[in-house]
């Protein structure tokens, strides 16, 4: 992982394969994995459920697309 720049509203970062995977694997046990009611969950993380599967959503897309580019290349 590299942090490429940092303001007070964002941090923009270079993940890698295994930076995203882990992410990915994390928010998914988080919201699918370990049962938390919606209560729990929030005063855990910080977040609803849905913000949680929205970030979820998009890491697992990029992930996907990362596998895709690769094996583009692979082939």
């Amino acid at each position: 992982m590299e942090i490429n720049a940092i303001t007070e509203d964002e941090i923009v970062v270079i993940l890698s394969r295994d930076d995203v995977s882990l992410i990915n694997n994390a928010l998914n046990e988080v919201c699918n994995g370990i049962h938390l009611d919606d209560a729990d969950l929030h005063t855990r993380m910080g977040f609803h459920r849905d913000e949680i599967q929205a970030i979820l959503k998009t890491v697992n897309r990029a992930g996907r697309q990362m596998k895709e580019l690769g094996d583009r290349r692979r082939s």
